[in-house]
C-alpha cells in the first residue's frame, strides 16, 4: 500500500481536498487536477457527471460516496487515471467492469463493495498490471 498514489500525492501540487464540497460544487474543481479527493463527500452520480474533463487526473479517492455504476461510466473518460479508490460505494460488478477501459490504471481499492470475484477477474484479465484490494 505505500507504493499507491492517494498518500505520495496528498501535499503536492495538483491536490485538489473536495471532501467538503457539493454535486452542485463539482463543476468549479479545477481541469488539471492531479488528485481529486472526495472521500465522504455527499457527491451522486450528479456530481460526478458535472465534473470538468479532468485531463490530468492521476489519483481519485471516492470513498464511502454515494456513487453508483453511473459515475463509473463518466470515470472511464479520464485516461490517465492511475489509482481508484471506491471503497465502501454503490457500484455492482456491471460499473466495476468499466474500468477495464482505463489503460493506465495501476491499483483500485474497493472493500466494503458488492463486486464479485468474477468482475474483478474480468478487468484483471484486461489489465494484467492492475493490483487491487477488496
Amino acid at each position: 500500500m505505500s507504493e499507491t498514489l492517494v498518500f505520495k500525492l496528498k501535499e503536492t501540487e495538483g491536490y485538489f481536498d473536495a471532501a467538503s464540497l457539493e454535486d452542485s460544487d463539482m463543476p468549479n474543481v479545477p481541469s488539471d487536477v492531479i488528485f481529486l479527493n472526495l472521500e465522504n463527500a455527499a457527491i451522486t452520480d450528479t456530481g460526478i457527471s458535472n465534473l470538468p474533463f479532468l485531463n490530468k487526473v492521476r489519483c481519485l479517492d471516492l470513498d464511502s460516496t454515494l456513487i453508483t455504476d453511473k459515475a463509473m461510466k463518466i470515470i472511464t473518460l479520464f485516461s490517465t487515471l492511475e489509482e481508484l479508490w471506491i471503497e465502501d460505494v454503490k457500484v455492482t460488478d456491471e460499473g466495476f467492469k468499466l474500468l477495464s477501459q482505463l489503460p493506465n490504471l495501476k491499483y483500485v481499492s474497493f472493500l466494503d463493495t458488492e463486486i464479485s470475484d468474477e468482475a474483478y477477474n474480468y478487468v484483471k484479465a484486461k489489465l494484467p498490471h492492475l493490483r487491487a484490494e477488496g
